[in-house]
């Protein structure tokens, strides 16, 4: 039988080390200005009926956003979408209508020199390559299939390079490619792998190292879920993250979250992830739907400001941007006289015909600032008179007619060209040959980032040149010489590598990163100007300390009267813990965070017992209210160094027992096994493997205990803690044992032992039993208690723990519910209890 007892608190608990003053529900924000929003799960007119938006490919191309998503079983075609923002789309109709793509699972799309090119697994059935002049279509297929399975997608290296990848058997599959159409045979396994059926992959570069998301384990689970490694090849030897899944759900208004593109946002230096999730079982196949978060760096790694299921500020806009969809150039641009002739082509963009012997140049009235990133689309005119000799590109950084910077496609030489002019004088600051058969009177996309003295030019997003400049910023514009040329798209940004996201408000629950702050008084303040001037990057420049084993920064050596302001936005009004990592001075550290000049929470903390180990100290029962806050820590005393903060929900403790004497488990959550209740006892059989869990995400620290029995001494049996994002590993043949995430205290054969739990597993503490016998069939008493990062183990009536854990890792697991676990044997479970 099962009995709660609800515990009144008469003050909110913050953990051991930790001193409470003054905690205060947080003063309501001020009236927000009406921003356009989306809200996931994303809907639009034209989806497949009963099948939704599976799968979902978004790419950018000369101002407009495209989508595709996996056609219903029962249907042929692709169809397509359009966007300028990532949030208004507009239906195109169907980009093909091949019979060849019934059923065309997860098609993609890719430029390259003037032709569009789909590569889809109709059925899964092996893969086809589609060719279109247009993104829109229509698309021809041009080759037959090629078989390597299910979910391929294309890179391009900066070499020109092209490389396919795709699901294989045990993880994704990689192969270099002869051309947009030619795939080599020989392939490798990347290492990208999920422990299951592994697919949906993509890959970009981004500072020099590969990246991939991929998904798994099947589409119709709960816990299909997007994972993310990188590596220094584009073939193999990728490195997971450390703290994957790097987007999960499995509760909620969305889950079974996966299959994901990622594309810039349209301020040119966010990113966006793009996801489905699902739905249920459709008429044919899956529901699904589309979704879309913010992915944000530190360092060289990401995290994913999601999932999101409540509504968010539309993707920010570039500072200026022209699509030249109008008759006549209009007043937001500037040109000197004799420049040459200058128009507006119905359809095409802006047009030129440059004055002989003169370089023709028009230029924004708007002009950006030191750092930036910018956009132009180029295409020099077929046919027009001297072409070999002729050049077009993109300007940056104009001041004068003595001070500014241009990169020239050069169609003679087949090479992009840097010159920057200061003072009047010219410097090639680079030039790079561009690929065997590049065909520049087709469209070709510069793309220019410059972060204080650092430049840095790409062509179709191959990164050709790196150069040191000390011009400021300017106008931008389009400049062409000895040749008719056609301007597409252009548009600045005065954000620059991944800069925007200090500027936006991350949404709540989710884990801030120390160095993500928006603006800090720190006592080196010039110093990190200073470093700004001539850094390789911007993070370096913002945080200029410390970076951790994975490339992660964080914040060192925070001082008395300084501090660090972060944007965030709760989701929704409730209650929250904050749980700070961080490393006390050798005198400890007082610090406290406020929000609107309330004091939220003053935490005070000591040494540890091990100098240079992080700690986590955690505020609970801390409300929040919706909407968009700046939150502000200044330390008072003492010194520490600040990694994360971790946002989570917070509930208060149940005390909650359960006997099993009513015949039923009514409450419990069965995920996995074939349980029952008989004698007045839970019982899992050896079937399978067995998980049932009870209680709220929220609960933080508790005390948890069970007897438990291993039925004739077999398999393993225990009990869990703090579980989240829990799923059916068994379900539709997955055969995995370990969908969650959290923590389980277990006996065996050989003894005792703790795990960790994060969709894997790992042993991270055992003991021997005290004496042999207990190693037999017999009931069992154990019990952990969680305090913070502290957990505790103990057996039987022993007053000291048997296993004493912290867990001192960048990502501890800080709340969730508590249940009963049981593999590879029969078990028994009574007298289940949790206490606050």
């Amino acid at each position: 039988m099962m009995k709660m007892r609800c515990r009144i608190m008469g003050r909110i608990t913050v953990f051991v080390l930790v001193a409470l003053a003054g905690l205060a529900a947080c003063s309501s924000p001020p009236p927000e200005k009406t921003v356009q929003t989306w809200t996931n799960p994303i809907s639009l007119p034209d989806e497949w009926e009963d099948y939704g938006l599976g799968d979902p490919y978004v790419f950018f191309f000369n101002g407009y956003y495209y989508l595709y998503v996996s056609t219903r079983d029962t249907d042929a075609g692709v169809k397509v979408w359009s966007s300028p923002d990532l949030v208004n789309w507009t239906y195109r109709g169907l980009c093909t209508e091949e019979p060849l793509t019934a059923a065309a699972y997860a098609p993609e799309v890719r430029y390259w020199n003037g032709k569009f090119y789909m590569y889809t697994s109709p059925a899964g059935q092996g893969h086809y390559v589609l060719e279109s002049v247009s993104p829109v279509g229509p698309f021809s297929i041009v080759t037959d299939n090629f078989g390597m399975s299910i979910d391929g997608t294309t890179f391009v290296d900066d070499d020109g390079q092209w490389y396919f990848y795709y699901a294989g058997p045990m993880g994704i599959q990689a192969a270099k490619m002869d051309s947009p159409i030619s795939v080599d045979r020989d392939t490798v396994t990347t290492e990208a792998y999920m422990g299951g059926w592994t697919e949906g992959p993509t890959v970009f570069k981004r500072n020099g190292r590969y990246y991939m998301t991929y998904t798994g384990n099947h589409v119709f689970s709960e816990g299909y879920r997007i994972d993310a490694a990188t590596s220094e090849s584009p073939l193999g030897g990728f490195i997971t993250f450390a703290d994957n899944p790097v987007l999960i759900r499995t509760e909620g208004k969305t889950v079974g979250l996966g299959h994901n593109s990622v594309v810039i946002g349209p301020d040119l230096d966010s990113q966006f992830m793009i996801y489905h999730n699902l739905e249920g079982p459709g008429v044919v196949g899956p529901l699904r739907h589309m979704d879309m978060d913010r992915m944000v760096w530190n360092g060289e790694r990401f995290t994913v400001w999601g999932p999101t299921s409540e509504p968010q500020p539309a993707p920010e806009l570039p500072a200026f941007a022209d699509r030249f969809e109008r008759d006549s150039i209009g007043d937001a641009w500037w040109g000197k006289e004799k420049n040459g002739a200058w128009s507006i082509l119905s359809g095409q963009g802006l047009a030129v015909r440059p004055d002989f012997g003169v370089v023709s140049k028009r230029l924004t009235k708007a002009k950006s600032e030191a750092s930036f990133t910018a956009a132009f689309n180029v295409r020099l005119a077929e046919g027009t008179i001297g072409l070999s000799e002729g050049k077009a590109g993109a300007v940056f950084s104009y001041q004068d007619e003595s001070n500014y910077a241009t990169a020239w496609l050069m169609p003679d030489s087949n090479r992009l060209v840097v010159d920057i002019y200061e003072k009047g004088k010219r410097t090639m600051a680079g030039q790079a040959d561009l690929p065997p058969g590049f065909d520049l009177t087709q469209w070709h996309q510069l793309r220019i980032e410059k972060a204080a003295g650092d430049l840095r030019v790409y062509v179709d997003e191959m990164l050709k040149v790196t150069a040191k400049t000390s011009l400021a910023g300017g106008r931008v514009g389009y400049a062409a010489e000895k040749s008719d040329a056609v301007f597409g798209y252009i548009a600045f940004s005065n954000k620059v590598n991944g800069s925007s996201a200090y500027a936006a408000y991350q949404p709540l629950p989710g884990t801030i990163q120390g160095a993500g702050f928006e603006e800090g008084a720190l006592r080196n303040t010039d110093a990190v100007k200073k470093e700004n001037d001539a850094a390789d990057s911007l993070e370096k420049a913002r945080v200029g300390t410390a970076l951790d084993s994975s490339g992660r920064f964080w914040v060192a050596d925070l001082q008395k009267k300084e501090w660090l302001s972060y944007l965030v936005r709760p989701e929704y009004s409730g209650t929250y813990s904050l749980s700070f990592r961080i490393i006390p001075g050798d005198k400890g550290v007082k610090f406290r965070v406020t929000q609107d000049g309330s004091i939220m929470a003053s935490i005070q903390a000591s040494p540890g017992m091990k100098p240079d180990t992080w700690q986590t100290v955690t505020v609970s029962g801390l409300s929040l209210n919706a909407g968009s806050e700046r939150w502000k820590l200044e330390v008072e005393e003492g010194s520490m160094n600040l990694d994360t903060i971790q946002v989570s929900p917070y509930t208060e403790v149940t005390a909650t027992e359960d006997t099993f004497d009513d015949g039923n488990d009514f409450g419990w959550t069965r995920y996995e096994g074939v349980w029952s209740v008989k004698e007045k006892q839970l019982r899992a059989s050896s079937a399978t493997p067995a998980k049932s869990v009870i209680g709220e995400t929220g609960w933080t620290d508790y005390t948890v205990s069970a007897d438990i029995m291993r039925v004739a001494g077999e398999g393993q049996a225990g009990v869990l803690l703090r579980v989240t994002d829990a799923a059916d590993g068994t379900k539709i043949n997955q055969n995995r044992a370990d969908f969650m995430k959290g923590y389980e205290a277990y006996a065996d054969a050989e003894g005792i032992h703790l795990a960790k739990f994060n969709y894997g597993s790992e042993v991270v503490a055992s003991v021997p039993y005290p004496v042999d016998s207990m190693a037999k069939e017999q009931w069992l008493r154990l019990t952990v208690k969680a305090r913070g990062t502290q957990l505790d183990v103990y057996l039987n009536d022993s007053a000291d723990s048997v296993i004493h854990y912290v867990d001192d890792s960048g990502s501890p697991f800080l709340h969730g519910k508590a249940g009963l676990r049981a593999v590879d044997g029969a078990a028994r479970f009574d007298h289940f209890e949790i206490r606050p």
